[in-house]
């Protein structure tokens, strides 16, 4: 019985590594410059406005994960944070500046780590649901979950010897999906 909860208790902890892992990739393929070609062959790393914002979000990220901070580091990150969010009138935006606001609130009053553990992953949920929105993070719209076709409808010349006839969409349902993904 031991063996099992032990089992339990290790896939737990795995499935929340790999969950920071999958969020770290992530911010740091949105924060990442655009590689684009120069007619020489010699690659160029741009930094859009897009880029450098997410690069920002990730950062502030990282910071509210951070568990060895001072309180006044803590402090910083988290003005930093308020001031991010209060840039949008949204309710999302007042959720994670409330958040802020409490636990600032609760560390001038000197309440311990695990006290505020509660709240402070709250505030990581939410502050993540801010970057992974396209309206504050533009960088973001690339990993929105889009309808899939079975194929992509730009590839279809290549595959079209391929799937059988009755599987192809007809022009019109194909500009039809073409529009729903967009």
């Amino acid at each position: 019985m031991k063996l099992v909860q032990t089992l339990d208790r290790l896939k737990s902890f795995a499935k929340v590594e790999n969950a920071d892992k999958k969020i770290e990739v992530e911010l740091d393929t949105m924060s990442a410059p655009k590689l684009w070609q120069m007619r020489d062959g010699k690659i160029a790393e741009v930094h859009t406005p897009f880029t450098t914002r997410a690069k920002e979000l990730a950062d502030l990220s990282r910071g509210l994960r951070s568990k060895n901070l001072t309180v006044d580091e803590r402090l910083d990150v988290l003005m930093n944070v308020k001031w991010t969010v209060n840039e949008f009138n949204h309710a999302l935006s007042v959720d994670i500046a409330d958040l802020c606001d409490r636990e600032a609130d609760l560390l001038s009053r000197g309440r311990g780590e695990a006290f505020l553990d509660g709240a402070r992953k709250r505030l990581v949920t939410l502050f993540q649901e801010f970057i992974n929105t396209p309206a504050f993070n533009p960088e973001a719209e690339r990993f929105r979950a889009k309808k899939t076709l079975l194929f992509d409808i730009k590839d279809m010349h290549q595959v079209r010897g391929r799937i059988p006839k009755m599987l192809l969409p007809t022009a019109a349902a194909a500009a039809a999906a073409t529009q729903d993904v967009q």
